[in-house]
Order: C-alpha cells, then structure tokens, then sequence
C-alpha cells in the first residue's frame, strides 16, 4: 500500500516546514502550497488523501479553497482539515458549513495533528 499523500496548505514558511518534517516523519508523503491558487491547482494535480488547510491567506482564502474543493465532483470526498488561530465560534461553524472535517487551533502538538489526519483517513479508507 503506498504512502498517504498529505497536502500541506499554508502561507507562513515556518509553519509548513514543521508540519512537513512531522508528517514525513510519521511516514506521509507531503506536498505543500503557500497560497489557495496554488493549493487548488495541486488538488486537482497531486489528488490527495487529506488536505491540512490554513484559513487566514492572502488572495483566496482557506474557506474559500475549502468551498471549492467540495464544490468539485471529482474532489469534494477529500477530508480537509483546517488548521487556524481562529478559535471562535463563528470560524469553526463556517469551516464545517463549507464540509472540513475538523478545525486544529494553533498553536498544536505535532501528536494531535497526526491523530487527527490518521482518524480521517482511516474514516475514508474504511
């Protein structure tokens, strides 16, 4: 069985770079996007099996990459994990709204979020 590919979407450097190694070193194949165009071109491109989504970018939001990735036919089945320092009420009700699985406050633990990812994957593979 091949590596679960995990897409990393997020506009700060730092953040991406330590969600790689924790996922590489869980034993993820990762790509990554620092901004909504380029993560939906990758959607469509790399298909991944789960998709770890910041909220707050410049140009295209995540909720509205989130929207359009569950918008398509051919990728709305991917989970989408939201991973923001939005932690009210409202963002976490708009991002399951727009179909996200789940919302991960920063800052995290590297051992949430790999529970998280492996939950939802195991949801999609069952």
């Amino acid at each position: 069985m091949s590596k679960p590919k995990i897409l990393v979407v997020d506009d700060e450097p730092d953040v991406v770079a330590f969600m790689e190694r924790t996922l590489k070193t869980e034993g993820f194949d990762v790509v990554s996007a620092f901004d909504g165009i380029s993560a939906l071109d990758l959607v469509d491109a790399e298909k991944p099996d789960l998709v770890l989504l910041d909220l707050m970018m410049p140009m295209i939001s995540g909720y509205e990459v989130c929207e359009q990735i569950k918008a398509n036919p051919q990728t709305q089945a991917i989970p989408i994990i939201c991973v923001s320092s939005a932690n009210t009420a409202d963002a976490r009700a708009h991002t399951f709204r727009l179909g996200a699985a789940t919302l991960i406050v920063k800052p995290f633990l590297p051992m949430e979020l790999v529970a998280q990812i492996r939950r939802y994957l195991k949801q999609e593979q069952s």
